[in-house]
């Protein structure tokens, strides 16, 4: 049986052939583009979908998540919402209450920045149990709260030093606080994550519809070697239902060398992608490595990697197979993390590699360039955009210019992709477009548009969710735009994407969302199915 999906206005994003009136799918493929009156095809073998309508563009792809971590989130506790230290400590405590024996209790999404009734320390968890380890990401997931069981079960008392990459918070008596950060958090984790396949499978059962009515049929995930595991076992009992590009940490790189895996393993439904490396911090923990010191400290970040053991690691992996997703934010760690990509960069043609720096929220002027020359993708979070502009402009003062110059790289001519960082920002595309076309402080639309030379248009935008996305993860030739043979992954929408306004986004949602050629997701139940087919 194949599925005709008509009457609608499709978008296909192929310059050959950018707009359509009719989608032909048999199976999960699109096998035809083109006129309805061109198809030769008893009825009897057609499904008709009409599309009433809509505007049809490829599904978007989120480039950056840890969709795992959302996932699991759902049975864990967040704090997102919470604008002071006591509504934390009562959601905590609320949580807390459910728990018995000695398990860990997980969560996070707490933003101390917010707060002004206190910060963050042991004591607080403490007053809630020393029987069970509690450990807490703060939003942007560079620092976790931690009580005093965590600590002991981590190996962390006074007297230990900083691993390497990482640090422990201290008060000025050298007593611990609670707070560990970058690395460190690494060491806490090897403790605490411990996922099973039926609690990840039933935590991603809940998810998938709320992707689907965001419009999001792939992902890029940054996460475990256990977690890629689980995912595999998913996809072989085909128990797994969004598409996933997986890009593990390089410090699990032999691992996947001695199982004779390189990028670009994988199917249309879980696929192997760079590795990933950590060069610095976040702006929002002020551990991004600076050229020069935040504004009102007296440091200038956390160096996780040094550029010779950044340039050591590289060399090695991408001889063995591997291209690069390097998350680097402040100015100094982009700098020297092109200069380490520079050192591969004959290997990386011969090769084919696609590298990445995840973030690259700071760059100088030079750096712009670079990415340019050296073909490297940026690999960006547009609501970043919208959650940082005061905390830059604090931290940075008359830097604060460089921050975000998704312009001028899309100017320069580098390939940049969108994502959300999810669970740390919200991961609605149309919110993601209107934050990098607008530039507005939490997209309000009475705010002033932050360095608006960086703005750019809708459908460029709409590009680094689809047809960029796609080329980032080396499957151009299988999806991120509508053509015969790539996947019928694909959304509908009442207004123009391409032609849409900032206030027409403000007020856009996905109406349909069709994955592999199946409907998914349809808001308001528009699709008119053949009757004699049923819904």
């Amino acid at each position: 049986m194949y599925k005709l999906f008509v009457n609608g206005n499709i978008h296909t994003l192929n310059d050959k052939q950018p707009y359509t009136t009719a989608l032909l799918v048999s199976k999960d493929r699109v096998v035809y583009c083109g006129d309805e009156k061109d198809i030769n095809l008893p009825e009897d073998l057609i499904q008709r979908i009409n599309l009433n309508g809509l505007y049809v563009y490829p599904a978007f792809t989120d480039c950056h998540t840890h969709v795992a971590s959302v996932a699991l989130g759902r049975e864990r506790i967040r704090l997102d919402l919470c604008s002071s230290l006591a509504e934390a400590y009562k959601n905590i405590s609320e949580h807390s209450a459910y728990f018995d024996g000695e398990s860990w209790i997980l969560g996070g999404g707490w933003n101390a920045n917010l707060w002004s009734d206190g910060f963050p320390h042991k004591k607080y968890l403490d007053q809630i149990t020393t029987d069970h380890p509690i450990a807490l990401y703060n939003k942007d997931c560079h620092t976790q709260w931690l009580n005093s069981k965590a600590l002991e079960l981590c190996g962390f008392d006074k007297m230990v030093n900083d691993p390497a990459g990482g640090k422990l918070g201290r008060d000025s008596d050298n007593k611990l606080t609670g707070l560990v950060y970058e690395k460190a958090c690494d060491i806490v984790n090897s403790f605490s994550e411990k996922v099973s396949y039926e609690q990840l499978q039933r935590c991603m059962e809940k998810i998938y519809p709320e992707f689907y009515a965001l419009g999001l049929t792939s992902v890029h995930s940054c996460e475990s070697l256990e977690i890629w595991s689980l995912f595999q076992k998913m996809a072989l009992q085909n128990d797994l239902k969004l598409r996933i590009c997986m890009h593990p940490p390089v410090e699990v790189a032999d691992k996947f060398i001695d199982g004779g895996f390189c990028s670009g393993f994988g199917n249309e439904w879980l696929r192997l992608g760079g590795l990933k490396y950590f060069v610095d911090g976040s702006l929002g923990s002020q551990t991004a490595e600076m050229f020069e010191k935040y504004t009102g400290l007296d440091h200038a970040g956390i160096e996780v990697l040094t550029e010779d053991e950044l340039t050591d690691k590289l060399q090695y992996t991408t001889e063995k197979g591997f291209s690069a997703t390097i998350h680097a934010i402040g100015d100094k760690a982009n700098h020297k993390t092109l200069n380490a990509l520079q050192s591969v960069r004959n290997i990386s043609i011969k090769s084919g590699f696609r590298h990445r720096i995840e973030h690259a929220q700071i760059l100088v002027d030079e750096d712009i360039q670079r990415f340019s020359e050296q073909k490297v993708i940026a690999s960006m979070q547009p609501l970043h955009i919208a959650d940082d502009v005061k905390i830059t402009e604090k931290y940075m003062s008359n830097r604060a210019h460089n921050a975000y110059r998704v312009g001028s790289l899309i100017n320069n001519g580098v390939k940049v992709v969108f994502g959300s960082d999810m669970p740390i920002a919200d991961p609605d595309p149309i919110k993601g477009i209107l934050a990098a076309h607008s530039r507005r402080y939490l997209l309000d639309k009475n705010e002033p548009q932050w360095n608006e030379s960086e703005c750019i248009s809708v459908p460029k935008a709409l590009r680094c969710y689809t047809s960029e996305a796609a080329y980032a993860s080396y499957e151009e030739n299988l999806k991120g735009t509508l053509e015969e043979g790539k996947l019928a992954d694909f959304i509908g929408l009442p207004i123009d994407l391409e032609n849409a306004d900032e206030n027409a986004l403000r007020n856009a949602r996905v109406e349909l969302t069709v994955l592999g050629g199946d409907v998914v997701f349809d808001r308001k139940n528009l699709i008119d199915y053949n009757p004699s087919e049923g819904r």
